[in-house]
């Protein structure tokens, strides 16, 4: 269970949510970003109600990574609402999550009989102001995602597409930590982060030069 290598483009908005209230997903070596849309496969049937709750009750999911003690308090996160891909006869379902809330749990929501965890949270607001003296810095994080894309979106529309929402710093910048960076704990840090410049910074440690081994009739792509 947990996100693909596919990737859904959309346009984005703000969803609704009731409360302030998100139902938990911990995953291992998963984040979610805002703006960023990823695709998961659901198969528990705990996870299956919550996803069917989310819809009906209009509550986000938050992907947070998974804590053995089960504790999830004070964990930084982003949240969005599911929806839904596919459903299989066995109940299975295929669905995807566009990360629309940034936010900070707070507590567990008391003497819940729901199988899965329900947290309140505090959003956390960033600042997506940017800063004119790292547009270089900007333009060459664009020209690396868009050298990703010659790879990896084979289909020239869905790259033309892409290549559109890279005029948003704040989803450039995430697209950048979901493709582009290998390091979870950096990963994360780009998510915690509460400024643009702040994970423009990250990004530049994070990637560095590098090779990516793409099979061996493939050229060798170099960062």
């Amino acid at each position: 269970m947990g996100p693909g290598y596919a990737i859904i483009i959309n346009n984005p908005s703000k969803g609704p949510c009731m409360d302030n209230k998100v139902f938990l997903f911990p995953l291992t070596n998963a984040i979610l970003f805002k703006k960023v849309t990823l695709p998961f496969h659901i198969f528990e049937p705990r996870y299956r109600q919550m996803i069917e709750d989310a819809l009906a009750m209009q509550i986000p999911i938050a992907i947070v990574p998974f804590h053995a003690s089960d504790i999830y308090a004070g964990e930084i996160c982003v949240a969005g609402l599911p929806h839904v891909l596919a459903t299989y006869p066995d109940g299975r379902m295929d669905i995807y999550i566009t990360g629309t809330i940034k936010c900070r749990l707070v507590a567990a929501e008391p003497d819940s009989d729901d199988p899965y965890k329900i947290y309140s949270y505090r959003i956390l607001d960033e600042d997506i102001f940017v800063d004119d003296s790292f547009a270089m810095e900007l333009d060459s994080l664009r020209i690396l995602l868009e050298r990703w894309a010659l790879h990896f979106l084979p289909d020239p529309i869905q790259r033309e597409t892409f290549s559109s929402t890279l005029d948003d710093p704040e989803l450039l910048v995430n697209y950048c930590a979901v493709f582009l960076v290998d390091d979870w704990e950096a990963k994360k840090e780009v998510m915690r982060a509460e400024t643009i410049t702040e994970k423009v910074k990250i990004l530049l440690q994070a990637i560095g030069p590098k090779e990516i081994d793409l099979g061996p009739f493939m050229p060798t792509l170099k960062f």
